[in-house]
């Protein structure tokens, strides 16, 4: 999957421009991985989802903490609650793992569901390092999101983190 891939799909949803970067697997050195997503200390929301019917396959999806607010004014207006921010992050969180592991059950011949997305809000070194200290995975591309607002850029870092024969 690839970020050409991904860009329309939450074009559709969002109904704003999307840009993704995907960056190279072979440029991501392990000691890097918890700032992956901007620096380390920085209050972010992170959407974790994996595939229930099979091994591997998770997908981590980190928002800066502004970016996420910005997303939820974006979606539900001005003033939304910190509880709507959430689901809005984890309903586009939801819409890319079903195209993720869309392509990787057509590549194992088989099927993949998305678990229900889980959300938290903490700094974004420990949001990635608990995920990939709790299930390492084979290997991990990350793709950078930029989703064009009215008034600003949204960012956010998805990382796709692939099982053995996935990557």
């Amino acid at each position: 999957m690839s970020a050409a891939d991904l860009s329309p799909v939450l074009a559709d949803l969002l109904g704003v421009p999307v840009e993704m970067e995907e960056r190279p697997a072979a440029d991501i050195a392990l000691r890097d991985l918890p700032s992956l997503a901007g620096p380390p200390e920085s209050p972010s929301v992170g959407v974790y989802l994996h595939g229930e019917d099979g091994p591997g396959c998770q997908m981590l999806l980190v928002f800066p903490r502004e970016d996420a607010r910005a997303l939820g004014e974006l979606l539900m207006g001005p003033g939304v609650e910190a509880a709507a921010i959430l689901d809005v992050c984890r309903e586009v969180g939801n819409v890319l793992a079903g195209r993720y592991l869309s392509e990787i059950a057509d590549r194992r011949r088989g099927r993949l569901t998305p678990t229900t997305p889980q959300s938290t809000v903490d700094m974004a070194g420990a949001i990635i390092s608990s995920v990939l200290a709790a299930s390492p995975p084979a290997g991990i591309r990350s793709l950078s999101i930029r989703l064009q607002a009215p008034d600003r850029v949204i960012g956010a870092t998805l990382l796709l983190l692939e099982a053995e024969g996935d990557t």
